[in-house]
């Protein structure tokens, strides 16, 4: 009988990402194990972390903890607070991580839920919103984002999101550079310079706000919502600082409004 071989590839054209490599060289100089507690991601964030090469040196373990249940009796996230600010928020992100730390003993734990789409979303906690959450015994970082992607892009983005928190944390860095802090509330009237293109579709271009007029530099997701009788065209519009604004359009009445804003701290 003739020999056979099973041929696997060739294992050099993996390409490993780069974050998960200085996150795996971060924990290594420093001694330090990580745990996981994914939602929305769905193992991804593991799955980066594990694409290196010996990380089982530093990585402990995961939770992919999807349901309300899981979260509960898996990582220990109060049943109250889910029930009062629902599975994607930034209490859970955080019980979720602190949950994980407990679980593997690790000594830091990254946590991420959200909303991936293309369903699910609404007015108040959009499609594409996200909360990550780094727990560690010195302490607590936060982090909101809003991504524009498709699923499979919102997945990849918010595991990419976890890996730089953590990157940042470990060089000492904290959470300053999170992409987005929590949303403002806001429900005022704007100002706003509009492009009216020929299908019909409105672009904004400029706002006021606050006494400072602000260019739109990029548009993100774009969708409709009814408030009682009335339809608004919704945008997620960003400026050329690390502000980002939804704004809302009543081609009815030809009314804008400004429903939320994520700032920076120094911004407003």
């Amino acid at each position: 009988m003739a020999n056979s071989k099973w041929r696997t590839g060739n294992p050099k054209s993996q390409i490993q990402n780069p974050k998960s490599q200085i996150v795996g060289r971060l924990l290594l100089e420093r001694g330090l194990t990580l745990a996981v507690a994914e939602s929305c991601t769905g193992g991804l964030v593991g799955s980066l972390i594990t694409d290196v090469a010996g990380s089982s040196s530093y990585f402990l373990g995961g939770v992919i903890a999807y349901a309300y249940a899981a979260k509960e009796q898996v990582l220990d996230v109060q049943h109250a607070t889910l029930m009062a600010q629902g599975a994607v928020s930034p209490a859970v992100a955080a019980e979720m991580a602190q949950g994980a730390r407990r679980l593997f003993a690790a000594d830091i734990a990254v946590a991420v839920t959200g909303i991936a789409g293309p369903g699910g979303g609404s007015a108040e906690k959009p499609v594409g919103l996200v909360y990550i959450h780094l727990s560690a015994a010195d302490a607590e970082l936060a982090e909101c984002h809003v991504w524009d992607a498709d699923r499979i892009g919102n997945k990849q983005r918010s595991a990419e999101a976890a890996l730089a928190l953590v990157a940042r944390y470990l060089s000492g860095q904290g959470n300053k550079e999170a992409t987005m802090p929590l949303p403002e509330f806001i429900d005022e009237p704007i100002l706003v310079q509009a492009r009216f293109l020929p299908d019909g579709q409105v672009q904004p271009l400029v706002f006021v706000w606050r006494n400072r007029t602000r260019y739109i530099t990029d548009l993100g997701r774009q969708w409709q919502e009814a408030v009682g009788d009335v339809i608004w065209r919704c945008y997620l519009a960003r400026t050329p600082t690390t502000e980002t604004f939804e704004l809302r359009f009543n081609s009815g009445s030809g009314q804008w409004m400004l429903a939320r804003a994520w700032l920076p701290p120094s911004a407003g």
